[in-house]
């Protein structure tokens, strides 16, 4: 039988010639094209014109296709050789199809305002390369007290290439208490300061990264912290403040503006207070690290 959607079956039934022929073993020329259906009688095959190396030929006014049902020769004996079908579908090309149509207005497209949830985490990475890191078995991660700590902070689950991820405040604490004391600034007001023991990383667009503004990657010098001049081992907890906002939007201060960041300006005043306008605030914070 020949479908209008290019697809043909065709039906082989056992002959009295070939009384011990297994019709599971039957196949189209593409030998890895086998029965949809058999049993000891019948076999069934099911197949596309493009196909189980299905042919093509063009003969007057029509389109034929064609394929053979047989054995094969890896599996024929010489009563099986004996057994060939032919199957052909004939297609007409020159008729004419007359298809009505209509059309019906597009209604106006309608948005509703909702509610979303924005997922952000923060990473603590192998290294500058930004490719590996720590997992939640890893944890609690030992570090030198003179090795830098490579954070990552990122907006997941989110496809909308205007929404920015911005740094407002990040801390670290010896508890894992976000607001206990003491606690050492990293960065405040979301600008970097070179005089501060940390820098800012670059991001890449990569296989998994496909929005650079979902992103911040931040790099900690963390044997500058000091608690009475001695300088902070055993636990540590990074936390961030995370602002999510619009990047086009002129009212969003952090993504809207650029940081004072000038060499010749006093710490207090390099660092410019700005308004969060309509964003989002989102609070993270890392797992426990362990400086020694």
């Amino acid at each position: 039988e020949c479908f209008s959607n290019g697809t043909m079956t065709a039906l082989a039934v056992k002959v009295e010639s070939v009384p011990d022929l297994d019709m599971s073993q039957l196949t189209l020329k593409d030998s890895q094209c086998k029965p949809t259906y058999s049993d000891h009688i019948f076999a069934l095959f099911s197949f596309g014109v493009n196909s189980c190396g299905t042919t093509r030929k063009f003969i007057n006014h029509y389109m034929i296709y064609e394929n053979e049902v047989s054995l094969g020769s890896t599996k024929a004996t010489t009563a099986a050789d004996q057994y060939l079908i032919t199957v052909s579908c004939y297609y007409g090309i020159n008729d004419t199809y007359t298809l009505p149509f209509g059309t019906i207005p597009n209604p106006i497209p309608l948005v509703d305002a909702a509610m979303g949830v924005f997922m952000v985490r923060m990473q603590l990475a192998l290294d500058s390369s930004y490719h590996v890191f720590y997992l939640d078995e890893h944890y609690p991660v030992v570090k030198y007290l003179r090795e830098p700590l490579y954070f990552e902070v990122e907006l997941m689950q989110n496809t909308d290439p205007q929404v920015e991820l911005s740094l407002e405040n990040c801390w670290a604490t010896s508890a894992e208490e976000r607001t206990s004391v003491p606690k050492w600034d990293i960065i405040v007001d979301g600008c970097e300061n070179l005089a501060d023991p940390y820098h800012f990383h670059p991001v890449s667009a990569d296989a998994r990264v496909h929005f650079r503004s979902h992103f911040k990657r931040f790099e900690v010098q963390m044997f500058t912290f000091t608690l009475e001049g001695v300088a902070l081992k055993g636990p540590v907890f990074v936390h961030c403040d995370v602002i999510i906002c619009d990047a086009t939007s002129p009212t969003d201060g952090l993504c809207s503006r650029a940081c004072i960041n000038k060499q010749n300006m006093s710490t207090a005043s390099k660092r410019a207070r700005r308004s969060t306008g309509n964003a989002r605030t989102e609070q993270v914070s890392s797992d426990k690290i362990v400086l020694i």
